[in-house]
């Protein structure tokens, strides 16, 4: 297993200057969103060549793998003008990942209400099927992997949903980043065994990148908190990994400058690299 950072925790800044602080910080790669992390990169469609190739050379430079690309666009939005512009900053970025040598880019999936009624998230669905096989197309052809990630608040939301995302596009060039936090709802951490377990079940063989965080419940909200000191349980998760996946790259999510160092000692010892 590698583990990992989101770039953009660590601020903004030149890319020499962001891959030295991520080999500083100890994290052997990194989910990269330019459009969030690298100085003079304003938007996921400004990203030009001159960019990739200077992206490129620093984090070689510095032996941080650029694990995932970030590009978070709305592949399910109502508007159809507003959805396809987010295919067509995907696919540019799609693009990119393949000149930089990086294998996955990763988005969510557009907000949905949790209370939303069924016909609302059925129709949502089929937009987002429609996005990810234009972008499935062009992934296919640069050999690069779209990774899709399941939020509890989106329109990707559960296990069974993704499963049934993946088996409609049928492609091998759409994968999954589980997040399980992003999983779970509070009134649902209760059943994080279960959910687990059934994306696991049922959409493991296609986990191609993990996120791992930990969260508390204040107020009826999930808060982000330390690794070791949240309600997530990831016993299941990990002895999953080492069977099934030892060599995961594993993105420590929402790290925090103060106590980053804490998560990727708790993180290594979940590893086992310690």
């Amino acid at each position: 297993m590698k583990i990992g950072a989101r770039a953009h925790d660590f601020g903004r800044h030149t890319a020499e200057r962001m891959a030295a602080i991520i080999q500083e910080a100890g994290f052997g790669c990194v989910q990269l969103a330019p459009a969030k992390a690298i100085e003079g990169i304003g938007h996921f469609d400004e990203i030009t060549p001159e960019h990739v190739a200077q992206i490129k050379d620093a984090f070689a430079r510095h032996n941080v793998e650029i694990a995932v690309l970030g590009c978070y666009i709305d592949p399910a939005l109502p508007e159809e003008d507003k959805r396809l512009d987010n295919v067509r900053i995907f696919q540019d970025n799609l693009r990119h990942a393949a000149a930089l040598g990086v294998k996955v880019v990763g988005t969510e999936t557009t907000s949905v209400p949790i209370d939303a009624p069924h016909a609302l998230r059925e129709a949502r669905f089929a937009l987002l099927t429609d996005s990810l096989r234009r972008m499935v197309s062009v992934a296919e052809a640069l050999h690069v992997t779209i990774g899709i990630e399941p939020v509890a608040e989106h329109t990707l939301n559960t296990p069974a949903l993704t499963r049934r995302l993946l088996d409609e596009l049928k492609s091998d060039a759409l994968k999954i980043i589980f997040d399980p936090a992003n999983l779970l709802l509070p009134h649902t951490i209760g059943q994080q065994d279960s959910i687990f377990k059934e994306m696991i079940t049922l959409c493991g063989e296609d986990i191609a990148v993990m996120h791992i965080k930990n969260i508390a419940v204040e107020d009826g909200k999930k808060v982000w908190c330390n690794l070791a000191r949240g309600v997530i349980d990831y016993t299941y998760i990990f002895d999953w990994l080492h069977r099934e996946k030892p060599d995961m790259r594993l993105q420590c999510d929402e790290v925090r400058m103060d106590s980053y160092k804490e998560d990727l000692e708790c993180l290594k010892k979940l590893a086992k690299m310690n």
